[in-house]
């Protein structure tokens, strides 16, 4: 394909996209608004469906299930394919933000950004979807594929989507996530790992309820919770080498419905994150040995669960430097970052790179002072909106080069 055919469908793209920002902006509200948790992002899969049906396109779904395959079939079926991922659901915290887009489901927001993922993806392949007749006669070498992910949070969903086909015939696979603290028209990228491995935590504590007047009838589970809490972050950071990046977090602490009566039980709950595997290890027997130590000294007897895991990230060089190329096209090669160190929060989009070459970019979403920002995860996060445009074209122009 000539360059001038190349640039030709980029420029029509890219207007078509840019006309299309008010329409983003209103189906990224319209899913802030209504956030779904993970495994039961059924409005959000039914909204994504009716998007690629009005663009023409065919969707993959399973029954009774969330999530959405779409494939953009350009050139013969063993041609290689790109595949784009965009997750779907939002995190259990409260959405306190003064704005008409507020979530209308108590204790749910879409803090994560998974709400702009979704709509981007969804605007830049109703963009390629408008060019295939162009791409397919002149002669496009590749294939296409959007995946709409469930259950990010849970680090449950790329294992459920690569094991309903996601993955079939694909040869690289990319996505984006929103980052506050990096600036609108900002593009951050980085080979090898960008983000870190996560292990979830849940220990619950039991003991003997009784009277709050006679605590030595009872068995009290407070004063284990309140001493595993205090252990585990007296020496999640004296056994790992403080020269890798680690952390253990406690999230939730709960116990008790009355002021006047000792609980039976309590629950501690959090999250082990670490650059590496080994020191996440480390964590993980750490977290079971404070355990043991509390109950020996309260006399409670514990339940102790890792629910979730998540890899880290591992950017592929050749993906990287695709996403990249692309990169400098819609901002400028002056406004993509190189990072110089990885995060510790986490991404199951790493399950993905175990089985295909990949990679994640950071995308700026934010403005204003740096210390007003709101963090990802945050009751109060929100982005500039401005960013939807800038991500929709970096994931079109990446997969125009793929194909072309």
């Amino acid at each position: 394909m000539s360059g001038d055919t190349n640039n030709m469908i980029w420029h029509r793209s890219d207007a078509w996209l840019n006309e299309s920002l008010p329409a983003m902006v209103a189906m990224r509200r319209d899913l802030h608004s209504h956030p779904e948790p993970a495994g039961e992002e059924t409005r959000t899969s039914s909204l994504v469906m009716k998007q690629m049906d009005e663009a023409g396109l065919d969707t993959k779904t399973k029954q009774d299930a969330t999530g959405l395959i779409v494939d953009i079939d350009l050139a013969e079926s063993d041609a290689p394919r790109l595949a784009i991922r965009a997750d779907m659901d939002c995190v259990q915290v409260p959405d306190e933000k003064d704005v008409p887009w507020a979530s209308i489901n108590d204790g749910y927001c879409h803090a994560c950004g998974h709400d702009a993922h979704t709509t981007m993806a969804c605007f830049a392949a109703s963009a390629l979807s408008r060019e295939l007749e162009t791409l397919r006669s002149e002669g496009a070498s590749s294939n296409l594929r959007f995946i709409f992910q469930p259950a990010e949070e849970s680090a449950t969903g790329a294992i459920d989507m690569i094991d309903r086909g996601a993955l079939d015939g694909v040869d690289r696979i990319i996505a984006l996530h929103v980052d506050p603290f990096l600036d609108t028209g900002r593009i951050g990228m980085r080979s090898g790992p960008i983000t870190g491995n996560l292990m979830s935590f849940k220990v619950r504590l039991c003991g003997r309820g009784g009277h709050s007047a006679r605590p030595h009838e009872a068995v009290d589970p407070i004063p284990a919770a309140v001493n595993l809490v205090s252990l585990l972050y007296q020496l999640g950071p004296r056994i790992v080498d403080n020269r890798r990046a680690h952390c253990v977090t406690v999230t939730s602490v709960r116990s008790g419905d009355t002021i006047n009566a000792i609980p039976s039980s309590a629950e501690v709950c959090g999250t082990i994150r670490a650059a590496r595997m080994e020191e996440a290890a480390g964590l993980k027997q750490m977290v079971a040995q404070c355990v043991e130590a509390v109950c020996l000294a309260t006399g409670c007897e514990s339940e102790v669960s890792f629910p979730h895991h998540a890899p880290a990230t591992n950017n592929d060089p050749h993906v990287v430097e695709l996403m990249a190329e692309a990169a400098c096209d819609v901002v400028g090669p002056d406004c993509v970052v190189r990072l110089d160190m990885p995060s510790l929060g986490s991404e199951d989009f790493a399950i993905y790179q175990q089985q295909v070459p990949g990679a994640i970019a950071r995308l700026g979403t934010g403005h204003g002072p740096t210390a007003e920002r709101h963090a990802l995860h945050s009751s109060l996060f929100d982005i500039e909106e401005a960013a939807l445009l800038i991500g929709s074209r970096l994931l079109t122009r990446t997969a125009l080069h793929f194909v072309l």
